[in-house]
């Protein structure tokens, strides 16, 4: 008999802080967005429906998967069309951002375990199951999940610079006009400070809503860097430009230590006048440079739609990093509503 035994968690706050976080750190593919601190936050901030599938040999967790359930917003002309009518929902590994399964041993069985334990637990109102991460290892279960129904989309990337090269050879691989706006921004009276999100959460929190409410964009709330600040603070760092002895803007770094990125995750610069100071150029650059001293192996810029077109994916490709593909993988459990879904979305889809 298997000595191996799945259970659902409705809460991260159900499993021993310590054991969670073990199996991030001992296992394939852990990341700083599945720890425990992390979904912490996330079940605080968001009010999400935690499905987490944990699997347990002994008693000790061997593998885990966490699931948050969210209603799918539906075109009119979509809804009209379903044989249902209570919300359509989907089950996310990440939200908002990555994560995936992760697995210590027993990998065949554990896989099984926690795919299997996730369609056990789900009803008829949630239509199909995503997991997105940018690690491209996982890959390695590409067949596996293709034999589950799960199919690919491409329709997000990241860029990625690696930090094996120093600075100046960092900096001889960007566009001629990303060298072109640094010279300029070192021209000025500048420096940039350095501090971790919970000494100046309210002043970046305000600054990082001005931001988005300039150029639009999903606002996290409050309480979700609260949350990490009080519990995650050594995590998330905040990197302010000083001009003149102006703050010109910040950006906001997640120090991802168990998959050896330094992520670049929200920008604060509430005023497009202060572009003339080139805030992003000066800001990039210390955080590289911050990256290659502690020892990251890779600096991420976040994630952009893979389109050439794209303002943000231009922008960041002119830094001179590779762009890779989202890992991002979705299944459908309902035969007749997930295509009637899926076709909804491709037409009427605005980016997420």
């Amino acid at each position: 008999m298997s000595e191996l035994r799945s259970t659902l968690r409705e809460s991260v706050t159900e499993v021993n802080e310590n054991q969670w976080n073990n199996v991030v750190e001992q296992g394939d593919h852990g990341s700083l967005f599945d720890r425990y601190e992390w979904i912490e936050a996330v079940e605080t901030a968001f009010d999400p429906e935690p499905k987490h599938i944990l699997v347990e040999k002994n008693g000790n967790p061997v593998g885990f998967m966490p699931n948050f359930v969210r209603e799918l917003p539906l075109p009119d002309s979509v809804s009209e069309r379903l044989p249902v009518k209570f919300p359509l929902k989907m089950a996310t590994t990440a939200h908002p951002l990555y994560g995936g399964p992760v697995l210590v041993s027993e990998k065949d069985e554990t896989l099984d375990m926690l795919f299997d334990g996730l369609e056990s637990v789900t009803g008829p109102e949630v239509v199909a199951h995503r997991f997105t991460s940018p690690d491209l290892g996982y890959v390695r279960y590409g067949q596996y999940l293709h034999e589950r129904g799960y199919q690919p989309q491409f329709d997000k990337c990241l860029f990625f610079l690696d930090l094996d090269d120093d600075w100046e050879e960092i900096q001889a691989n960007m566009e001629k006009e990303r060298r072109k706006d640094l010279r300029r921004a070192h021209e000025q009276d500048y420096r940039i400070e350095m501090s971790h999100l919970g000494e100046e959460l309210e002043t970046t929190y305000d600054a990082y809503a001005k931001n988005l409410e300039r150029v639009g964009g999903n606002l996290f709330p409050f309480e979700f860097l609260e949350s990490l600040a009080e519990n995650f603070s050594e995590r998330v760092l905040v990197f302010k430009a000083i001009v003149d002895g102006e703050d010109v803007g910040r950006y906001l770094h997640l120090l991802d230590d168990e998959a050896g990125v330094l992520h670049h995750w929200l920008s604060a610069i509430p005023d497009r006048d202060n572009y003339q100071y080139h805030p992003s150029e000066l800001l990039h650059e210390r955080a590289i440079k911050y990256g290659i001293e502690e020892g990251y192996e890779e600096y991420g810029f976040g994630p952009t739609g893979s389109h050439y077109s794209d303002n943000v994916f231009q922008f960041k490709q002119k830094y001179g990093g590779r762009a890779v593909p989202m890992f991002r993988m979705e299944t459908g459990f309902n035969p007749v509503v997930w295509p009637l879904y899926k076709a909804g979305r491709q037409r009427f889809r605005s980016p997420e």
